[in-house]
């Protein structure tokens, strides 16, 4: 990664990702920007004032947090998830960060700032929920075979983890007339080569420098049957992930799950940092 954008409502939960985006700058050798969006509303007066105010604070919070890491900063006047994808693109970002903010039951996340983000941006975004106390070192991968699913495990990659856990949601149609333990396992065990083949092929594409880094990554393969979003949920809660890639905009299985009528329950109550990427030349089902 060569340029990160974060963007901040200088939330505490904002403060998370921040500090997550300057550790990530420093890891990766980064250029760095961060963003304040003031909405255009009252007079302009109090929007100068605004802007004013929120420069001071991401100054002040950066001479204390930054490290003397050299981060560029920029204060804008109009909707925040235009002006974040604008700002992204004009800065050659190859990586969006933003706040995971808590969700009231009774609110739509899919309203929200991070929602429009996620569901427009061409490039990836990085949903931080966790405090940044170490860099990312277990991180885990939605995959369906897909060519979304085949761009987050790349993506995962690039965030150097010492462990890679893909894990593959699977149903079985018509389950309850399949009998005897063999059935059973014989289709779970066809899921897992198909899973292993899958995988293979797909680290076997990177570009050799990529390939060389993707060596010294111990990776695992997890199976499990059922529903999607939950799935990966409970692998990500009780293994313990520091990070969940999973790839977006799809017609269906994995990528359709996420922005579809599921999606809340993952985004609402992330069980650990996501990251969500758009493959630019992605297959579908």
């Amino acid at each position: 990664m060569k340029s990160i954008l974060i963007a901040t409502d200088l939330s505490a939960r904002s403060d998370r990702a921040l500090d997550r985006a300057l550790l990530l700058a420093r890891e990766q050798q980064a250029a760095l920007t961060v963003l304040h969006v003031v909405e255009d509303r009252g007079p302009d007066a109090a929007v100068e004032r605004q802007e004013a105010e929120a420069g001071r604070a991401i100054g002040a919070y950066l001479a204390a947090r930054g490290g003397g890491l050299e981060v560029a900063v920029e204060v804008k006047v109009g909707e925040a998830d235009r002006e974040i994808l604008r700002l992204a693109q004009r800065r050659g970002a190859d990586l969006v960060v933003l706040g995971a903010h808590r969700v009231a039951a009774d609110d739509s996340f899919t309203g929200s700032t991070a929602w429009k983000v996620l569901r427009d941006s061409a490039l990836p975004v990085l949903l931080v929920q966790e405090a940044a106390l170490a860099p990312y070192r277990k991180v885990a991968v939605g995959f369906d075979f897909s060519g979304f699913s085949e761009a987050a495990l790349r993506l995962a990659l690039r965030f150097d983890p010492e462990e890679l856990i893909v894990i593959h949601a699977f149903h079985v149609p018509y389950g309850g007339f399949l009998k005897g333990s063999e059935t059973r396992s014989d289709v779970r065990g066809q899921h897992e080569e198909d899973l292993a083949r899958a995988v293979e092929a797909a680290l076997a594409a990177l570009p050799s420098e990529e390939a060389a880094a993707a060596a010294k990554v111990r990776i695992e393969r997890r199976l499990s049957r059922g529903e999607i979003v939950t799935g990966l949920w409970d692998h990500c809660a009780h293994g313990r992930s520091d990070l969940l890639a999973i790839g977006t905009h799809g017609r269906s299985g994995l990528a359709h799950a996420v922005f579809g009528s599921v999606a809340e329950s993952l985004l609402r109550e992330p069980p650990c940092d996501i990251v969500a990427v758009r493959a630019r030349t992605a297959k579908t089902d």
